[in-house]
């Protein structure tokens, strides 16, 4: 008689090799995304660009990953996850040997366009794989581990970007993340177990796509998207132009220093597992708000002319951004009532896409306004993408009471 096997829980050594596992992947992973981002003013310089075009190296990555992560969210469902886990790791770590090999901007952003689809498999697998293999009770834990080891691994791609190029050269770093990521390829291999619970999905591609635009017809969850997107557009030109902007006159900070600032983020990466809670008393709506407003006090607070008025307003910012994506993120999963996972992960695609437009598309704003229209741009697109979606929800619901209500008239 063969043993029924379940769902590991965290008393499970097998539990933590899974989230050690996937949490050491999400920060080389996320590493390798953002090591670019305190680098632009460098890019500008060296290869003789604008803000804008030196943003591409990070746009376009994100772009590829946006592409990736339709990819390999179907590949996964027919393959299996841990092996696409695997692979997709593996192959995220070449283009970091690849890319100082030539000094040309065109060598530069081909392998980070390259990246950022191979950078998809993870987040494309990661939160499913732990759905399938942990247990119900033990999963929360699991998922808040892997998401916080996502903002943990941007911090240090961009520290180390900084670091190495502040001391010794912008490529030195990457040599030193693909070093990084190599080591971490191997702890993966032996930490992450083989799946027990996958089965291959049937659905045709055409099936999973349709599983996800069939949101685009619910107004509570197409402008819950566009929320995250125009929310996500303005936080990623923030932090895009803040390097510009900071070691500019009257400021002069190193690259150095500025990759310090991104630190900042532990304040966001702290303001979400508290966010869940207050959700629960107060509800998700009304802390998403509280999110958007304190993020907009933040972006305000960045246009005073001090260095640590500015740190402090982009700390704020970082709270305010993750309290509001989380409970964006939080919302489109409890109100979609069926093809939930496409849902999230068309939440996820269009989050990206902010992410892709903002580097770039500000950049325009920064080269013809300076910091005053990054600013002003990313504090009005969050403000009216968020009133917006809550005067949506506002009137679906009272549309929704006011048809309830007839329906017992006409019943009695």
């Amino acid at each position: 008689m063969e043993k029924e096997i379940h769902p590991y829980k965290s008393h499970q050594p097998e539990f933590w090799k899974i989230t050690i596992g996937l949490a050491l992947a999400s920060f080389i992973n996320f590493a390798n995304l953002y090591v670019v981002q305190p680098l632009l003013p460098i890019y500008a310089r060296e290869f003789s660009v604008s803000p804008a075009v030196s943003s591409l190296t990070l746009s376009l990555t994100t772009l590829s990953l946006v592409s990736g992560l339709l990819v390999f969210g179907f590949l996964s469902d027919r393959i299996g996850r841990v092996k696409l886990i695997h692979l997709t790791l593996c192959l995220s770590v070449l283009p970091l040997f690849a890319i100082p090999l030539y000094d040309a901007f065109w060598w530069l952003t081909s392998w980070r366009f390259i990246t950022g689809f191979v950078l998809a498999g993870l987040p494309a697998v990661a939160v499913a794989y732990i759905n399938e293999e942990v247990s119900i009770e033990s999963r929360g834990l699991a998922v808040c581990l892997y998401i916080a080891s996502n903002a943990f691994g941007g911090m240090g791609g961009r520290f180390i970007g900084g670091y190495f190029a502040d001391h010794f050269s912008w490529q030195t770093g990457f040599y030193y993340l693909a070093v990084l990521g190599l080591n971490t390829c191997f702890f993966c291999f032996y930490l992450i177990p083989a799946s027990r619970f996958f089965h291959r999905y049937p659905r045709s591609f055409l099936q999973d796509v349709f599983g996800m635009a069939v949101h685009l017809k619910n107004p509570l969850l197409l402008f819950a998207f566009l929320f995250g997107m125009l929310l996500q557009t303005g936080f990623t030109g923030i932090w895009t132009y803040a390097p510009f902007y900071l070691e500019q006159d009257p400021f002069q900070l190193s690259i150095r220093v500025i990759s310090l600032i991104y630190f900042t983020y532990l304040l966001g990466v702290a303001g979400s597992p508290v966010a869940g809670r207050l959700s629960d008393s107060f509800g998700v709506l009304r802390v998403m708000a509280v999110g958007l407003f304190i993020m907009i006090i933040g972006n305000l607070l960045t246009t005073i002319i001090n260095v640590g008025i500015v740190v402090i307003g982009l700390s704020i910012i970082c709270m305010g951004f993750f309290i509001a994506h989380s409970m964006a993120s939080t919302w489109v999963g409890s109100t979609a009532k069926h093809h939930r996972s496409g849902a999230t992960s068309l939440y996820l695609v269009i989050y990206y896409i902010g992410a892709a437009t903002g580097g770039t598309a500000i950049g325009t704003v920064w080269s013809g306004f300076g910091w005053i229209g990054v600013i002003t741009v990313s504090t009005i697109l969050p403000i009216v993408s968020g009133i917006t979606f809550f005067c949506v929800v506002r009137n679906t619901v009272n549309h929704q009471l006011i048809h309830m209500e007839s329906k017992k008239k006409i019943e009695h």
